[in-house]
């Protein structure tokens, strides 16, 4: 819920800016362009004047409470709302105007052709925005919801969650179903597990949260699977009897239900929330902010290198000039993840016959002197440059320029609940092992520590950090393999 209430806000607050702008820019070239009715004021005279609107757009934007969901209201009110807002913005910039004896105070048809082409064009914003929200094209700012609960319970909640556009409920594990319900449907989201594995569902399928509504008195049963998800980096969310029992007595005492603090009403049950780590929607919006910087600067800066080294690759090994791998990304999300080929274009068959030398105990797989590598290969692993296509997966969205290593699919089939949490943050080109050691770091458990301390100590600063330690790793060649 504050995750959507702060990427909600971010959103309309853009979308709104970008209303006003436009109106702004519209206005100008009508009345003041075409039909010359606003006279010619200097360039400082329009700068005051756009610095007042900014002000005066900040005040009327925080007079409204942007937790209300913006999918679920209706039109009649928002409408409402958005004449209130473009009023309480009027009345500041004039206020704003008079104090400051502005220039542009007695041009009317500025003032007034703002506001008048603003109101339809930030209704206009939110119903775009609104069916955008709505839509699968927002997938990749939605969390992937999955249900345990019980065949009576479940219909309201998995109703309820499907009206909040921020979840994408995939599926539904019902604990006193059969094996013969498993593809079944409940309010259009398929069963995908029942009681005798739906542990083994959470440990593979793609999932950000899980919702457990079950009957219980002492939850005892329940402690060894909740400290397992847990311990997966999935955020848990789970009823509680004694509020169950509390909202039926004041039910039938005919008391007003009130919801307790900090809690959510999902389907009309109060939730208790264990998030893995708590993020703020601020940083991580800087995060993405800095990883589309980055990816652009990235992307111009390898064309001319990927040229360089295209030449003597494709001679020396036939075959295409990109590698193209199937990853697993966050919380068990599959991507295709872009690297210059460093090896002949046979390496994945070979790879079986050479896995008695693998120096890594544990999932991951590396070897000194491995045969599969190409001359040219070995340069740029050694430099790094055949990592260089990953910033096309940073612009996408798919990774970051910081984070952890995305394992392979026979990688990830085989990890334990335990190993799954270093998928919790978006996976990175580099991250702590790469930049504390790469190759001398020769068991998976250290990795998988590493990366835990990365993702419950993060910060832009730590990521800063990282890159600019990554890049003397890389310059020195220290742990390159």
């Amino acid at each position: 819920m504050r995750n959507r209430q702060q990427l909600q806000y971010t959103l309309v607050f853009a979308m709104d800016l970008l209303a006003l702008g436009l109106s702004t820019i519209l206005v100008k070239f009508v009345f003041g362009t075409m039909l010359r009715r606003i006279p010619a004021y200097t360039k400082t005279d329009y700068l005051q004047f756009v610095f007042m609107l900014v002000i005066a757009f900040l005040v009327a934007f925080s007079c409204f409470n942007q937790d209300t969901d913006l999918v679920r209201l209706g039109w009649k009110m928002e409408l409402l709302r958005v004449v209130e807002y473009n009023a309480i913005l009027a009345a500041t910039l004039a206020f704003l105007l008079i104090v400051f004896k502005a220039s542009v105070l007695d041009s009317r048809y500025l003032y007034l052709g703002i506001f008048a082409v603003n109101v339809p064009l930030t209704c206009l914003g939110h119903y775009f925005l609104k069916n955008y929200l709505r839509s699968s094209h927002s997938a990749h700012i939605k969390k992937l919801v999955g249900v345990l609960s019980t065949r009576d319970r479940v219909e309201p909640m998995v109703r309820d969650l499907k009206q909040d556009w921020s979840k994408n409920v995939i599926g539904v594990a019902l604990v006193d179903a059969s094996k013969s319900d498993i593809g079944s449907k409940i309010e259009g989201v398929p069963v995908r597990a029942v009681y005798e594995e739906f542990m083994t569902w959470v440990r593979r399928d793609a999932l950000d949260e899980i919702y457990i509504n079950l009957p219980y008195d002492t939850g005892d049963s329940l402690i060894g699977y909740l400290t397992e998800m847990e311990s997966m980096g999935l955020d848990i969310h789970f009823n509680s009897p004694v509020l169950e029992k509390m909202k039926a007595m004041q039910s039938r005492s005919g008391l007003p239900a009130r919801e307790p603090s900090g809690l959510v009403s999902v389907g009309g049950v109060s939730m208790i929330t264990v998030e893995s780590v708590r993020h703020s929607m601020r940083d991580l919006t800087l995060k993405r902010v800095m990883d589309i910087a980055g990816g652009l600067v990235g992307c111009i800066i390898s064309i001319p290198i990927i040229a360089l080294v295209a030449i003597p690759l494709k001679l020396e090994s036939p075959g295409p000039l990109f590698f193209k791998q199937c990853r697993v990304g966050l919380n068990g999300r599959y991507f295709t993840m872009y690297k210059l080929r460093s090896m002949y274009a046979d390496a994945e068959e070979r790879k079986k016959e050479l896995m008695a030398k693998n120096e890594m105990n544990g999932l991951m797989f590396k070897m000194e002197d491995d045969p599969r590598i190409t001359k040219v290969g070995k340069f740029i692993r050694k430099t790094s440059i055949d990592e260089l296509p990953q910033f096309i997966n940073v612009l996408c969205g798919q990774m970051s320029l910081v984070g952890t290593r995305p394992p392979t699919v026979d990688e990830y089939r085989q990890y334990e609940s335990h190993h799954k949490r270093r998928l919790s943050m978006k996976p990175g080109i580099t991250g702590m092992w790469q930049a504390c050691g790469r190759s001398d770091i020769e068991n998976f458990e250290d990795v998988v520590r590493m990366d835990v301390q990365y993702i419950d100590n993060w910060s832009l600063k730590l990521d800063v950090q990282l890159l600019l330690k990554t890049i003397g790793v890389v310059f020195t060649g220290k742990g390159a393999k």
